[in-house]
C-alpha cells in the first residue's frame, strides 16, 4: 500500500508541479527543532492540498504518511538538518 501511495503522491507531484509536494529539503536548519518546525508547516499545507486534490481522503491520512516519508537528518559535511525526503527508499 505504501508503494501505491508513493506512486501517487510521485504522479501527482508531476503533474501538477509545486502544488502538490513543497517540502523545503534543500534549505539547512541549525537545529533539529527548526527542522522539524519547518516540516511539520509543510507538512500541513500539503496534506490540506493532497486531500483537496483527491489524493488522500483524510488530512490524518496524509499527516501519516509524511510522517514516515519526510524526515530532519543531520548532515556532518554540511553541519546542518535538512528535511530529506524517503518516498522513494
Amino acid at each position: 500500500m505504501k508503494k501505491l501511495i508513493t506512486m501517487v503522491l510521485a504522479f501527482s507531484a508531476a503533474a501538477s508541479g509545486p502544488v502538490a509536494l513543497a517540502h523545503p529539503t534543500d534549505v539547512p536548519y541549525a537545529s533539529r527543532g527548526e527542522c522539524e518546525r519547518a516540516a511539520a508547516e509543510s507538512a500541513k499545507k500539503d496534506r490540506e492540498r493532497l486531500v483537496a486534490l483527491g489524493i488522500f481522503p483524510t488530512i490524518g491520512a496524509a499527516q501519516s504518511t509524511f510522517h514516515e516519508d519526510w524526515k530532519c537528518e543531520y548532515d556532518d559535511e554540511a553541519r546542518a538538518w535538512f528535511i530529506v525526503d524517503h518516498r522513494f527508499d
